[in-house]
């Protein structure tokens, strides 16, 4: 267990990224595709699901970076896989 927790990191706001591949607590991944912020400085993105084959499953989601956030993301580190 320990070295899964080593391969495997929450998201934060400085790695929102596009191109991003994230998934949640359930197994379910998604690749970011866009970051910005608006002109009061208020971040959100916009997301699609993906399959086992990370082909795009759904339709575009949209969501507050805050809100996205706090739904608990997290990533593979630097070498490892979700």
């Amino acid at each position: 267990m320990a070295n899964f927790a080593k391969s495997i990191k929450k998201i934060e706001v400085e790695d929102l990224k596009v191109g991003l591949i994230c998934a949640d607590r359930d197994g379910n991944r998604i690749r970011v595709d866009r970051v910005f912020r608006d002109d009061q400085g208020i971040g959100s993105l916009s997301y699609h699901f993906l399959n086992d084959e990370l082909r795009v499953q759904e339709g575009v989601q949209e969501r507050t970076v805050e809100q996205f956030l706090s739904e608990g993301w997290v990533m593979a580190a630097a070498g490892s896989a979700l």
